[in-house]
């Protein structure tokens, strides 16, 4: 990402001081791929926490992830309790994403990728039908413990707005320009502090004004 020296040391600071007023994050348990995958294709818009509750109300409801394989777009939107146009599409890539899984294991499970190395399973992941950067980086950080940075569309956007990272780089620049500059060990951490970011900017009514020389 261009000027990454000068975002990072933003990114620092606004981490820091946020982490220090935010409380002990809880880190989400997703040893499942499959649902961690579900999760990644529902949750590129506005994040995994929102993602989680719309899976969660679907499966009220669907009995497995077959039927939910099975089901249609417009279906699946009712399942999650949002039926808007964004959501059908990402309801939709949920399907194709779980149908790509099931084509290629003959079973829906994507266990095999804790058998292989990160690299591998990045690779297997971003090749899914439906799949985007959010969604891989969300099953290598969650359920593959491995060394990723997921950045929804809403998160991306406040780090825009706060000038945290560079206005015209894309969401798969930032996630890389994150990975180089948040450690494997504190990736995690660093995820759950900064899904509180997007709240806490709109609720200050301030940005930090600061200009890159």
């Amino acid at each position: 990402m261009k000027d990454g020296t000068f975002y990072a040391e933003r990114l620092k600071k606004a981490y820091a001081k946020l982490r220090k007023s935010a409380p002990a994050p809880e880190l989400p348990e997703l040893s499942d791929p499959v649902r961690g995958l579900a999760i990644g294709v529902l949750g590129t818009d506005f994040g995994e926490e929102r993602a989680e509750r719309q899976l969660n109300h679907a499966l009220t409801t669907m009995v497995d992830w077959n039927e939910i394989r099975v089901s249609n777009a417009a279906e699946l939107s009712s399942a999650v309790g949002d039926t808007s146009p964004d959501s059908v599409r990402r309801c939709r890539n949920l399907i194709g994403a779980i149908q790509a899984v099931y084509d290629r294991e003959n079973k829906v499970s994507l266990e095999r990728l804790k058998t292989i190395g990160r690299r591998e399973a990045r690779a297997y992941l971003e090749t899914l039908k439906g799949v985007d950067e959010f969604a891989v980086a969300a099953v290598v950080l969650w359920s593959l413990n491995g060394h990723a940075i997921p950045v929804s569309n809403r998160l991306l956007h406040v780090l825009r707005q706060a000038e945290l990272v560079n206005p015209a780089a894309t969401r798969a620049e930032v996630q890389a320009f994150m990975e180089r500059n948040v450690s494997a060990s504190q990736a995690k951490e660093f995820c759950v502090v900064m899904r509180s970011f997007a709240p806490a900017q709109r609720s200050s009514g301030r940005r930090n004004m600061t200009r890159k020389p």
